[in-house]
This record gives structure tokens, C-alpha cells and sequence, in this order.
């Protein structure tokens, strides 16, 4: 087991720079003489209220998420760094929703400055349907952690109505409005999108951050010089940005920028690009009643290829690549802004190329996905480890708390957490696809050793018997993160003995804030946390595990039957134990993982329940390997462990070494603990 006790590096007194200042904060306590944390509930549906004593260290790091939008594109601006964005519309069907979810978070990995949902009045985009803008672009916020812009078109609405929406979007945590005017004026009480930024400024103050739009080839329904005096009508009204409609003609758009700042528009332009993907595309375009002209060589390009759907592809990649390496040559836009269509390929390669998409995760803020809601953002700052691999559960059972642990986890007699009735919606999940997951997880199941070769190949990366690979798990999306790659052996040799393995982490001891693999935080901080595993046992397993423990001190456990009525632990049932923590300049400790008994009481449920949700529900009702698959999960056990000696850290896998050595001796060799995939 590699230790973690030398990582090199200077302990540095805290910075106050731009985006990283030193602010008051407060701090809770759980119970203590001088002070007291209290939770107060009352059904499932009750906030968590919190009153704390102050500490005596009260200083708040603030993370880029605390940044406006505009914020963030001012400094993008400042220090020449070019930045993209992407825009998205709302498809008309649950599983469209469900995958345009999933692709949203699956690019946000590239780190794009936001997106956007654009809005659709015939598909009731405030509403809470799951195919609305409203209901988009919020799980976009708090389940993938997107900096979300939603567009909003004030056709035929009153100013009733727009406060209703406006007001909806504010609690979902959308902070960023794309104020467009719409075709249909009439029966309306904001004909120009400049009267809906001046109302919207008049009713929210600065609450929101207002981007319109702006036409380099002017509005289909104006002249050139009418789109430009509408343009400055609208940043005059209190508009903090412009996007323009996509852009084609470079020499154009280069008027269009001069003739804005002669016009004394001096808010940042974004220029937008519509990548050319497929034929069909293009052809719609010519035929649009729009200002905008396709060069004619990129279209007759196109239609030379137009049966081969790679080619254009590839012809509008490049045209779009060229297209934007000259508008940053010419220093033209800060950023550019793709009009995805819902696609995924081509506006990736495009970022690729250019050097703007970022793998970079060095700077994460906290070790479990963040929310990009800003009221949650704000104080939250510590989670039950159980919901490691599934944040997205996790945010959507804790959605109707108003306040969140910002300092300790407090009391879990009763903590307010959701239930899952809503697990079909789309951002609980990626999108199953049967026949796939069937091919992953196998067409039947026979016995316990069907289970545990799905598990050693998740593990191991290889495919299962019937050449497919298993890619997921139930309770885990993801291949092993680069932390687990260092106690992967030890993880293997569980699986191989029918330990199934669902979540845990390696002991670190003092690594440096900025670590590829172990870091978050604020700079110069350092990192430690305690070995943890969770896993899935056979009850007879589970026994050993239980008569064994009492021999390790420095290992806190807690142990469960499917049911709860069978339930070992020697935690203290009101205190939680930290198992993540951070030590940085000018600040608290911050804790932000733990592990909580009654927390895990809850959790357990939801583990157990996945068997069946995710993997029972792939076989018919009554058949064969349904009725084996429950029969082995009845069997089972959940169990948590954590090793409290974070820095010789071997009590844990001593302790799983010694439980394995006895179920050998058990078997008394008749049973292999070989498995190949």
C-alpha cells in the first residue's frame, strides 16, 4: 500500500487574489459547551433549520462558482482567454429529454464557460414537464453542475406571466436569461426584447445575468442599421452580454463589431457558430427566410458530398475550425458560441482542435460533484460518503432542504431525505438501454458466480464470456477513478471471494491541494482522508466478518441485512466520523465527507433496492434468473468499513486479509477463488 505521508511541498500563508478572496464565514459545531447545532423535522418535506456559534477562525474561500456569468466572461476577456459555449433545445419526448441530459453532462467535461436550453412556447417551457426548458436547464444546475443560461421568449406574455417565470427559474438556481422578443408581438406586454431587459432589471436588480441577442448580418424583419439601434436599445436596458446569430461571413461580422463600438455598445460579444453536420442541415438553412448567406463553396462543397453524411461532417468541422481560428486571430470575440443541435460529435472535435477543450480536474472544489446552484452552492460543504458514485441521487433526495451542512454534519435522527419515487426521471440515471445492458450484465443468471464475474470485469476492463464490456454497475456509471487504481489488488482479491465492491477510497496523508488524483480546495492546502470500503457480502461471510472485527480497534464498522433487522456497528449513532478533510491558509478545517449511521440506514435501502431497479427489472417477472437474483440479494449484507488509522493505514486490508484467509479455511479448497473473464 503506497503511503502518502511524504508528499514535498511548502505550507504558504493564504493568497487574496482576484476570484480567490478572504471573506468572513461561520462555523457550526454539533454539540459543545459553548455552543449548538440543531436540526429541526417534521416529515420528509421540512426544511433543515441550523443555528451555530461562531468559530474563531471565520474565513470563507470563494470558489469560481461564486462568480456571475458575466463575471466570468469579464475575466475571460481581461486575461485573453478564449472560452466556448454550447446551446441545446428541448427535444418533445421523455427519452429524448433523458438523453439530452446525459449528453449535456457528458460534454460539460470539456469545461465549456455555460450552456444554454433555448425556449419552445409549444412545448410549455416553464412548466415542470420533463420535457420543458424549465425542467432542462434546471437538472442541467443542480444534478450535472452546469453553469445554465435559459432562453426565454416573451411572445404573448404578460407581465404576470413573466414574473411566474422568472420566479420559477430563480428557485430551480438559474441565474442566466436569454431575453429574446419572439415573432409574436401581439397580446403581449414586452413587443422588444429591450423592454423585457428594463422590466426584468426593474423587478430583479441585478439578480439575473441578461444576455440578448445580436444580428452581423441584420434581423430578417429590420434593416441592418434598425438591428444595430435594437441591439443598443437592449444593452442600454441593462443587458450584460451579446450572442449573435450564427455567423458565416467573417468580413461581415468584422463591420458588425466596429460598427457596434462606433455606436458605443461596449458590453462583450460572442459570436455564434453553427457547425455544419450533416446535409440536411445546410439545405434548411438556404431555404430559411434569413439574413444570413452560406458562402457559396461551403455549400456547393456540401452538396457535392451530400450522400456520404461522414464527409460533410468533417467539411463543416473544418469550415467551423478555420471560421473561429480567424475570429480570435483578428481578435474579433472572446469566445465563441456553438449551436450544438443537440449533436455531440462535431462540436467536441471542434474544441479539440482549437485547444479548448479541458481535461484539466485539478482545480475541483470539493471531492464530490458540485452543484452549479448557487443557493446550495453557497453552503454546503459536507456529504455522506455512501452517495460517492450516484451525487446525482444524492442531490435529488436532498433537493427541498433550504439550508445544507456548511460546517459538520449535524443530527440524523431524521434528516429529511426524499424518497425515490421519482426514479424514473431522466436525471437519476443515465438512460438504460436493455439490450446493451443485458449483453453487460448478462442474458440470465444462474448462480452467484454469473454476479461475480460482472463484478471482476467492471474491475478489470475486460469483457465478460460473451465478449461484451462491462462498462457500469448499478451503483457506479463510471470505470474505477484514478485513487482506486491504488487499492485495486486489494478490491479484486473482496470480488473474487464474493465481496462485491461498490465504493471506497484509499487512506491519504498530507497530499498537496493541487494533486492530479487527491486534490481539491483552495491552493496550498494539504489533503487527508481515511481508508474506506463498502461492499456487498454473503451472510455466512457476513458472520465471519462480524466475529473477526472486534480484534481490529482502529477499524469503525457498520454491518446490515437487506431488511435492517440484522445491524452491527460501534459507531456512536448521533456522531459522525470524518473520513475526508482539508487543511488550508487562513481557514476552518473543512470535513467535507463523512460517514453517519442513520445516514447509512437510509442509503442501505437505496443499495439494496438498485438490484432490483437496475438489474432484477432485466428479466422477465417470475423467471428463472429473477427469482435466482433475488434469492441471492435476500442473502446478502451491506457493509461499511473505515480504518481510523489514516496514516499507517494497513488495519483495514489486514483486517479483509484475515477474513479471507478464514473463508478459505472454510472452504477447505473446494471452491476456487479463480475467476476469469
Amino acid at each position: 500500500m503506497p503511503s502518502y505521508s511524504s508528499f514535498a511541498g511548502s505550507r504558504s500563508s493564504a493568497e487574496s487574489s482576484e476570484g480567490h478572496l478572504i471573506m468572513p464565514s461561520l462555523g457550526f459545531l454539533l454539540e459543545d459547551e459553548g455552543g449548538r447545532f440543531e436540526v429541526e423535522v417534521a416529515g420528509t418535506d421540512t426544511d433543515m433549520k441550523f443555528e451555530n456559534c461562531g468559530s474563531p477562525t471565520q474565513f470563507e474561500y470563494i470558489h469560481d462558482h461564486d462568480q456571475t456569468l458575466i463575471e466570468k466572461i469579464k475575466a475571460k476577456v481581461k486575461s485573453e482567454d478564449k472560452f466556448y459555449s454550447l446551446e441545446f433545445f428541448p427535444p418533445r419526448t421523455k427519452d429524448g429529454a433523458s438523453n439530452l441530459v446525459s449528453r449535456m453532462d457528458r460534454m460539460n467535461k470539456g469545461k465549456p464557460l455555460f450552456m444554454d436550453v433555448t425556449w419552445h412556447a409549444g412545448l410549455r417551457s416553464a412548466s415542470q414537464e420533463i420535457c420543458s426548458s424549465m425542467t432542462i436547464a434546471s437538472s442541467a444546475v443542480n444534478y450535472c453542475g452546469i453553469e445554465i443560461m435559459l432562453h426565454i421568449t416573451s411572445s404573448g406574455l404578460t407581465h404576470s406571466d413573466m414574473m411566474e417565470i422568472l420566479v420559477a427559474a430563480r428557485s430551480h438556481g438559474i441565474r442566466n436569461i436569454l431575453a429574446l422578443s419572439g415573432d409574436n408581438h401581439s397580446n403581449s406586454d414586452f413587443p422588444y426584447a429591450s423592454e423585457l431587459v428594463r422590466w426584468m432589471r426593474t423587478e430583479f436588480g441585478d439578480e439575473f445575468v441578461i444576455a440578448v441577442a445580436g444580428y452581423p448580418e441584420g434581423h430578417p424583419d429590420s434593416s441592418y442599421e434598425e438591428s444595430l439601434q435594437h441591439l443598443k436599445n437592449k444593452v442600454d436596458a441593462g443587458a450584460d452580454f451579446v450572442i449573435t446569430q450564427l455567423l458565416f461571413d467573417l468580413e461581415k461580422y468584422e463591420k458588425f463589431i466596429s460598427d457596434c463600438e462606433d455606436l458605443g455598445i461596449t458590453v462583450p460579444i460572442i459570436a455564434g457558430i453553427l457547425p455544419i453536420q450533416n446535409y440536411d442541415t445546410i439545405r434548411k438553412l438556404k431555404n430559411l427566410a434569413s439574413n444570413v448567406q452560406i458562402p457559396p463553396d461551403l455549400f456547393a462543397n456540401i452538396e457535392a458530398h451530400k450522400d456520404d453524411d461522414e464527409m460533410v461532417r468533417e467539411i463543416g468541422v473544418q469550415f467551423s475550425v478555420d471560421l473561429i481560428s480567424q475570429l480570435f486571430e483578428r481578435n474579433l470575440s472572446p469566445g465563441v458560441h456553438i449551436y450544438t443541435l443537440n449533436r455531440e460529435i462535431g462540436p467536441n472535435l471542434i474544441v479539440k482542435d482549437l485547444g479548448l477543450y479541458s481535461k484539466d480536474r485539478s482545480r475541483r472544489h470539493f471531492p464530490w460533484q458540485v452543484t452549479a446552484n448557487s443557493q446550495r452552492l453557497a453552503s454546503e460543504e459536507v456529504r455522506p460518503v455512501y452517495w460517492a458514485m450516484r451525487p446525482k441521487s444524492y442531490m435529488t433526495r436532498t433537493k427541498t432542504w433550504d439550508e445544507f451542512p456548511n460546517g459538520r454534519w449535524g443530527r440524523a435522527d431524521n434528516p429529511a431525505f426524499g424518497d425515490l419515487d421519482d426514479y424514473h426521471l431522466f436525471y437519476m440515471s443515465k438512460p438504460v438501454n436493455k439490450p446493451k445492458t443485458l449483453e453487460m450484465w448478462g442474458e440470465e443468471v444462474r448462480d452467484i458466480d454469473d454476479i461475480r464475474e460482472i463484478f471482476m470485469c467492471f474491475l478489470e476492463d475486460t469483457p465478460n464470456r460473451h465478449g461484451a464490456k462491462v462498462t457500469s454497475l448499478p451503483w457506479v456509471y463510471e470505470q474505477l477513478q484514478s485513487e482506486t487504481l491504488l487499492i485495486k489488488e486489494h478490491i479484486l482479491n473482496l470480488n473474487k471471494h464474493y465481496m462485491f465492491t461498490i465504493n471506497s477510497q484509499p487512506a491519504v496523508n498530507a497530499a498537496k491541494s493541487n494533486d492530479q488524483t487527491f486534490g481539491w480546495g483552495p491552493k496550498n492546502g494539504y489533503i487527508y482522508q481515511k481508508g474506506y470500503i463498502e461492499f456487498f457480502a454473503r451472510s455466512k461471510d457476513a458472520k465471519v466478518i462480524i466475529d473477526l472485527i472486534t480484534k481490529y480497534p482502529d477499524l469503525s464498522y457498520t454491518i446490515s441485512d437487506k431488511e435492517g433487522s440484522d445491524c452491527y456497528t460501534n459507531h456512536q449513532k448521533n456522531t459522525p466520523i470524518a473520513l475526508t478533510w482539508g487543511v488550508f491558509p487562513g481557514r476552518e478545517i473543512i470535513q467535507p465527507t463523512i460517514a453517519d449511521y442513520k445516514t447509512f440506514l437510509i442509503w442501505k435501502d437505496e443499495a439494496f433496492a438498485l438490484w432490483e431497479q437496475k438489474w432484477g427489472y432485466l428479466y422477465e417477472e417470475g423467471s428463472d434468473s429473477r427469482e435466482t437474483l433475488n434469492h441471492i440479494v435476500n442473502d446478502l449484507y451491506l457493509i461499511c468499513l473505515v480504518d481510523n488509522d489514516f496514516i499507517e493505514a494497513t488495519s483495514l486490508w489486514d483486517f479483509l486479509d484475515d477474513v479471507i484467509g478464514n473463508i478459505d479455511d472454510r472452504e477447505n479448497g473446494t471452491r476456487s477463488a479463480d475467476v476469469s473473464c
